[in-house]
């Protein structure tokens, strides 16, 4: 018999294998659209061998698109101001495991050691994402076989083949839940998975959140245990305990330790681009001819304009000046397919969301940190566990950002990688296929003895909404890795 947790493991090896078989055969048999997008320059002095030509036929789907900006990162740094949109732990990542990669496999250049690189790295973060996002859907939702649902709907999550691509959402979803499961532990180490993952996306900032919640809600019913009235005597003398004075002093440190790489980051951006300097002689010929074809700004250069603000700092500016993102910017009839695409997931987060709110209403209004005392009858009648509040509110922030800031169809692969509020919804609107009693079986039993079957292969009848959720997540999954893989436009 095996256990969900193992299930849910080799699950996600299966769906990354399968996420690679799928954008090979669509890329094999579609040509590639012509898109207006970035590409990195070809250094026509690199050599390219028969391996090299192997490794681009069966993976080069996996470069499309974002995936240029990375190779081109990991190739020769941040050599384009259009570059500074991308954060550097991933691609550094990836040009570190390159040079592994190529000293192993010493007949491939450098372009497919990096692509190998991106997809070993990918591969690796996925599965040990889908663990960690299992055990911490099963401290939240409280039960095995949601926390199993849950994991294997993240598997084939609708913007799937971004994990696998050369994106960084495999990276950072991994930071993200291990941030997330580590506050909950009260970890004191939690800075430093947050502080990479703000490296990894600029949306890894909302991370710091977390462990600053659960810590001021330890310290306000740490303080509602021992005082039964507020009154500034009372409040003073807690906030003056010795431990009060510890658990401030840890979160202080959580925040500073967590913004300190991005802090480095912006002094290296500003000394890279805004410091005049001769390092052009250190830009290879072809990066800076593709410069001149393509009317790119070089590091270095005279007109530079975000160098110049109050607060140089170059991710927002970049992403208005080469994106347009900026409030309601997006909202033009011509997106209209675009509104389509993130529909779904943005109503799966207004629901999930407004029926939280109806049912813990209050508790939602304090925040959690007044403990509401409810009829237990009523609370085990409820749909959502009370302890989602702040992945309600993370996600509520990221859905009102992405409705009016962003190119909405990147919702779906946002929310998919930065929020498990999708998958818990799903989890628990799906109707069980598995055992009632948590303790004893998560799986019927054809499968439990399969290291390989999963639920939603048991043969049985849905009902109309478990067919539209696995229609939404396997839909997209299939159609992701035709539509990316081909350069066509997708999430």
């Amino acid at each position: 018999m095996h256990k969900p947790r193992e299930k849910v493991f080799w699950f996600a090896i299966v769906s990354r294998i399968t996420v690679l078989i799928l954008q090979f055969m669509f890329n094999l048999v579609c040509p590639d659209h012509h898109a207006d997008a970035f590409r990195s320059p070809i250094n026509n002095s690199e050599r390219v061998s028969l391996y090299d030509n192997i490794i681009i036929f069966f993976l080069g789907g996996l470069t499309r698109w974002d995936g240029e900006y990375f190779i081109h990162i990991a190739k020769y740094g941040y050599t384009y101001e259009n570059t500074l949109a991308f954060y550097p732990l991933y691609p550094m990542l990836i040009r570190i495991i390159a040079i592994f990669v190529r000293k192993i496999i010493f007949i491939l250049n450098t372009h497919s050691s990096i692509i190998i690189a991106a997809i070993l790295i990918n591969t690796i973060c996925f599965v040990k994402s889908t663990i960690i996002f299992y055990d911490l859907s099963k401290i939240i939702l409280k039960k095995t076989n949601l926390a199993y649902k849950a994991a294997i709907l993240y598997c084939i999550n609708p913007a799937t083949i971004f994990f696998s691509a050369i994106y960084s959402e495999s990276l950072f979803a991994y930071l993200t839940y291990y941030s997330m499961l580590g506050s909950i532990k009260f970890d004191p180490y939690v800075s430093f998975p947050i502080g990479l993952s703000i490296l990894t996306r600029s949306n890894g900032m909302l991370n710091i959140g977390f462990p600053i919640y659960f810590g001021l809600k330890e310290l306000c019913h740490k303080y509602l245990t021992k005082y039964a009235n507020f009154s500034l005597k009372t409040i003073s003398q807690f906030l003056f305990k010795k431990t009060t004075l510890k658990s401030g002093i840890l979160m202080c440190n959580t925040i500073i330790i967590s913004i300190v790489p991005f802090i480095l980051l912006q002094i290296y951006n500003y000394i890279t681009f805004c410091i005049p300097h001769s390092n052009q002689i250190f830009i290879p010929k072809h990066i800076d001819n593709h410069s001149r074809m393509n009317n790119l700004i070089l590091a270095g250069s005279n007109n530079i304009e975000w160098c110049h603000t109050k607060v140089p700092i170059a991710y927002s500016y970049i992403q208005q000046k080469y994106w347009n993102i900026g409030f309601f910017n997006y909202y033009e009839i011509k997106q209209i397919p675009n509104f389509i695409l993130a529909f779904p997931i943005l109503s799966i987060m207004v629901v999930c969301i407004k029926e939280y709110f109806l049912e813990h209403r209050k508790y939602f209004c304090t925040l959690g940190f007044i403990q509401i005392a409810d009829n237990k009858e009523l609370v085990k009648t409820k749909k959502y566990p009370i302890e989602m509040l702040v992945f309600i509110i993370h996600g509520l922030f990221l859905t009102i950002f992405c409705i009016l800031f962003m190119h909405i169809q990147v919702s779906t692969r946002l929310i998919s990688s930065a929020s498990p509020l999708i998958y818990w919804y799903c989890a628990l609107t799906m109707r069980s296929t598995l055992c009632n009693d948590d303790n004893v079986i998560h799986e019927n039993e054809e499968n439990i003895f399969s290291r390989w079957k999963i639920y939603f292969l048991i043969p049985k009848k849905y009902v109309l909404k478990d067919k539209l959720i696995l229609f939404y997540f396997l839909g997209f999954t299939i159609l992701g890795c035709f539509m990316f893989p081909n350069f066509l436009p997708w999430t």
